[in-house]
């Protein structure tokens, strides 16, 4: 049983550096405030959720 399989040339994977990580993470310790989707620093007490 033969199979057609197309090889394609291999592609060495690239790294994409966006900012440092103290950056990115600033923000998302702690428990009185969610900062990964509002504003860093938020007040739990101010959160809308629909």
């Amino acid at each position: 049983m033969e199979q057609n399989v197309d090889k394609h040339e291999y592609e060495t994977p690239s790294l994409t550096v966006h900012g440092s990580i103290e950056t990115i993470t600033q923000g998302t310790g702690g428990d009185t405030a969610l900062d990964g989707v509002f504003p860093i620093h938020t007040p739990k007490g101010q959160l809308t959720f629909s």
